[in-house]
C-alpha cells in the first residue's frame, strides 16, 4: 500500500496528461473525470485533491484566459449558420469546448452569442413574468347534474 501513496511515476507519463486534457474538453466535472482516472490509472491514487495537484503539475487548466473573443465569435458565427442556433447557451458551451477546443467560459459564450443574433437568444429565453391569459369557465348552475 506504500508504494501507492508514494508512486511519483505519474510525472513523466504523457498518456496521463493526455486523458486529463480529453476529459476536461468533454465538460466532465471533477468527480466524473476521478472515476474515469480511476478506472484508466488503477496504480495511482485519486482524490480530488490529487487530480488538482496533477493538474498544476502539467499546467492544464479548465478555462484558458489567453482564448480571444474574437476566436470564440468565430466559432459561435460558424455554428449559428447550422442546427447549432437552435441550441440554448450551456449546450452551445459545450459544443464549442468539445469540436473547436476552445477552453473558455460559459458567460463568455453567452456574450459572443447575443453579440451575433441577439434576436434567436432572445427568442430561446424563458418568459418570466408573462402570466397566461386567464380562461372562460363556465358553469350549468349550482342544481346541474350529469
Amino acid at each position: 500500500m506504500a508504494a501507492r501513496i508514494r508512486n511519483e511515476t505519474w510525472k513523466d507519463n504523457e498518456a496521463l496528461k493526455f486523458k486529463i486534457e480529453e476529459y476536461i474538453l468533454q465538460g466532465l466535472q471533477r468527480n466524473e473525470i476521478i472515476s474515469y482516472l480511476k478506472r484508466d490509472f488503477e496504480e495511482y491514487s485519486w482524490t480530488p485533491r490529487t487530480l488538482k495537484r496533477r493538474m498544476n503539475h502539467f499546467n492544464i487548466e479548465r478555462n484558458d484566459p489567453s482564448v480571444s473573443i474574437e476566436d470564440v465569435k468565430e466559432a459561435v458565427e460558424s455554428e449559428m449558420r447550422g442546427p447549432g442556433s437552435l441550441l440554448g447557451y450551456r449546450a452551445f458551451h459545450l459544443k464549442i469546448r468539445q469540436e473547436y477546443g476552445l477552453k473558455v467560459k460559459r458567460d463568455l459564450v453567452y456574450a459572443a452569442m447575443v453579440d451575433v443574433d441577439y434576436e434567436s437568444v432572445k427568442r430561446r429565453q424563458p418568459r418570466r413574468g408573462e402570466k397566461k391569459q386567464k380562461q372562460e369557465f363556465q358553469s350549468c348552475g349550482p342544481n346541474w347534474l350529469f
